[in-house]
């Protein structure tokens, strides 16, 4: 990778590509999709940028780019003062402080019913939450407690060949597995008793509680600031642009996993309280730049 710092000159947002002069030539650098709609706002002439790109161009558009890798900083000089639009350290700085704070943590997994095969879109199906796996530990990192149970769905639908097959579970774990009741009052007996902050992984576990309150008419335990998305965290943190799968961040912290995921929710919180540890011990190693 190269890192470049330049001024843009001009932004073409049908294809995702703005220049910049450096010396006496002009260069190109295109932007992915996920990269263009975050940074839409900024993207004008007269931005200065700080970022990485690949060392190789590519034909895009009938353009020869640079493909940008991530963003480091980007700011405007105006006649009075600078404007700061976004730095990588200060979110750096900003995750430090988030991830030193003390208090209680519960890592969290939700699995979720699945449509059955040959499902067509549109004919009524609901997801709902059907296993659940807490992880509880203090601030030093000591097991409090642990959960797991199946919850049985309101809807018959959820009950079909393909959810158990993925969950490896049987027909009667569902059918005879405890109410949605059950799990609200264990998470709200925990949540009263430790107000952790919740960790999960992926944006989904926290829409679906909210599905679940509303579903199963239950006052609403926790809001979206008392959640942490560790995955969410970590792209933010390293600059990565795609999803990491649970199981292969132990690769990307350079441990191997500990077994292949199975999809049960304890196994996935303990997991995820795995990489917050790994996390954790970058933090306290990474200097910020």
């Amino acid at each position: 990778m190269q890192l470049v710092c330049g001024t843009i000159r001009g932004f073409s947002e049908e294809n995702r590509i703005f220049e910049i002069r450096d010396k006496n030539r002009v260069k190109f650098y295109y932007l992915s999709r996920s990269q263009y709609k975050r940074f839409k706002p900024y993207l004008n002439e007269g931005l200065v940028v700080h970022f990485t790109c690949k060392e190789t161009r590519t034909n895009q558009s009938g353009f020869l780019v640079y493909e940008v890798v991530h963003f480091i900083k980007m700011l405007r000089h105006l006649p009075r003062k600078t404007i700061v639009y976004y730095d990588i350290s200060t979110i750096k700085q900003g995750v430090k402080k988030i991830f030193s704070r003390d208090g209680y943590r519960l890592f969290l997994d939700l699995e979720f019913s699945m449509p059955p095969h040959g499902y067509v879109h549109g004919n009524g199906f609901v997801s709902e939450i059907i296993e659940y796996g807490l992880y509880l530990e203090d601030n030093e990192g000591n097991l409090i407690t642990t959960e797991w149970e199946m919850i049985k769905p309101r809807h018959e639908i959820g009950i079909n060949s393909r959810t158990i097959e993925f969950l490896k579970i049987s027909e009667n774990d569902l059918r005879y597995a405890p109410s949605p009741y059950k799990f609200y009052k264990k998470f709200k007996t925990l949540l009263t008793a430790y107000q952790p902050t919740i960790y999960v992984w992926g944006k989904n576990d926290i829409s679906m509680l909210d599905s679940f309150y509303k579903e199963n008419k239950f006052v609403k335990l926790a809001e979206r600031k008392n959640f942490i998305n560790l995955m969410q965290v970590i792209k933010n943190y390293y600059g990565i642009k795609t999803d990491i799968g649970l199981f292969n961040a132990y690769e990307f912290f350079n441990v191997k996993q500990p077994k292949e995921q199975d999809h049960n929710a304890l196994n996935d919180a303990v997991a995820t309280a795995d990489i917050f540890k790994l996390f954790q011990k970058e933090l306290n190693t990474d200097t910020i730049e």
